[in-house]
């Protein structure tokens, strides 16, 4: 009986690995695509094309820190490809940080000053900045003026309901108001910040790349077995071939 012998071709190169992913990017299958990435950087850890499509893969599993990794890496590789500019503004954009976005969808247009892509998006990043101030000085407002309506309606209640009213004097009535409207404003503009301290968040590194300041294990320290003898009776036992 003959033993027949599987013959394994050659491993795949990086560019068929790249075209790998290239396919199961178009299939939206992102994880697998940056499985096959990552095994082509392996392979050819300078190819700056590699990390810029990987970027966009951990772009589209909401890995947004892995994805600016990448981003930054293709710029490292390659700062006068427009293309790693781009990659890292649309990551910048989808965490929140618009500042930022603007500045990098800026220097790619530098590098690339003919793409409409790049114009549009900065002119989106702009109306999202301007419409986010509008809804923060919106909120400020709305909640000043409840402070404000809230005031006024306790300070009226406090007169028509009660025999002996709290706010008598008219100066007192209006400090109390004001001083809701003001707890009002607090509130808003409290608010709005929380939003912008948000902005970000989402490129914390994941837990699981690091010990995350966790202290790195005691060395375990094992004991010494106690000899039932003394060294003077070891030595004996020693030379007459007992141990």
């Amino acid at each position: 009986m003959e033993n027949t012998q599987e013959t394994k071709g050659p491993p795949p190169t990086a560019e068929e690995l790249k075209a790998k992913g290239n396919e199961a990017v178009k299939n939206k299958q992102y994880i697998e695509a940056v499985l096959h990435y990552t095994q082509a950087i392996k392979l050819d850890p300078n190819n700056y094309v590699l990390y810029s499509n990987r970027s966009f893969a951990f772009l589209k599993l909401d890995q947004h820190y892995l994805s600016l990794q990448d981003a930054n890496e293709t710029v490292r590789l390659q700062p006068q490809w427009a293309k790693g500019y781009f990659r890292r503004a649309e990551v910048e954009a989808a965490s929140g940080l618009l500042d930022e976005a603007i500045i990098s969808y800026t220097r790619a247009l530098q590098l690339d000053p003919h793409n409409p892509k790049l114009l549009e998006q900065i002119r989106n990043m702009t109306d999202t900045q301007k419409k986010k101030y509008r809804d923060s000085q919106n909120i400020i407002w709305i909640s000043t003026c409840i402070g404000l309506i809230i005031g006024i309606v306790v300070v009226i209640l406090d007169y028509a309901l009660t025999e002996n009213p709290t706010l008598t004097h008219p100066l007192a009535m209006v400090s109390f108001s004001l001083a809701l409207s003001a707890l009002g404003w607090a509130g808003g503009k409290g608010a709005t910040l929380m939003d912008s301290w948000s902005a970000g968040k989402s490129l914390t590194p994941p837990e699981d790349l690091g010990m995350s300041g966790a202290a790195p294990p005691e060395e375990t320290v094992i004991p010494e077995k106690k000899s039932k003898y003394s060294r003077a009776q070891a030595r004996h036992r020693y030379k007459q071939g007992k141990l």
